[in-house]
């Protein structure tokens, strides 16, 4: 189960940053509910999970 783990963030370039990925990532993440705002905080919990399980699934595929 993913962590609360909620950050404060001005603009969206900022939270990806934050995660260390793309504007294009971050809105995907948002439309599939990975990513969700509270107001200004976001709680990147379970995006910082999905962005590890992707980045260990393309490792296993290569």
């Amino acid at each position: 189960m993913a962590d609360q783990e909620e950050v404060v963030v001005a603009q969206a370039h900022e939270l990806g940053s934050v995660l260390g990925c793309s504007e294009d990532v971050l809105a995907d993440m948002r439309d599939s509910g990975v990513l969700e705002p509270f107001g200004e905080a976001w709680n990147v919990g379970p995006a910082r999970e999905y962005l590890r399980d992707a980045a260990w699934a393309d490792q296993v595929w290569y």
